[in-house]
């Protein structure tokens, strides 16, 4: 039996939110987060990034619940940003598309720099 999927929220200094996913995102993934992933994105601008470097497996089920809070974050002038995916997950994300509709990161580091000179570059 697998772990409980898990999320917790960090806010950096430079503006960022990072959204730490840990546990599938299979069906019963995506369904225990995506009420706790709404609230921690509220509509603001608003940038975020999706740590999913705890992140085994994820269905289509977690690949909707991405995109549709990253569409809903664009839709008020924010934006999100995934980082660290598990090479499995990347391949997953790689074949739906997602490095053509969002930035992947290949570390939460690079993430947070690259998001924060984002924000230097438009504050």
């Amino acid at each position: 039996m697998s772990e409980a999927t898990t999320l917790s929220v960090e806010e950096h200094p430079n503006g960022v939110k990072v959204i730490h996913i840990r546990g599938d995102l299979d069906s019963l993934g995506a369904r225990t987060i995506e009420e706790p992933l709404a609230a921690a994105l509220p509509p603001a601008p608003l940038r975020v990034l999706v740590d999913l470097s705890r992140v085994r497996f994820i269905s289509s089920a977690g690949l909707a619940l991405l995109l549709v809070q990253a569409k809903a974050l664009r839709r008020h002038g924010g934006s999100m940003s995934l980082a660290a995916p598990t090479v499995h997950v990347m391949e997953v994300l790689s074949l739906a598309g997602f490095h053509e509709l969002l930035d992947i990161y290949p570390t939460l580091e690079e993430g947070l720099a690259a998001l924060g000179k984002q924000g230097a570059a438009n504050g």
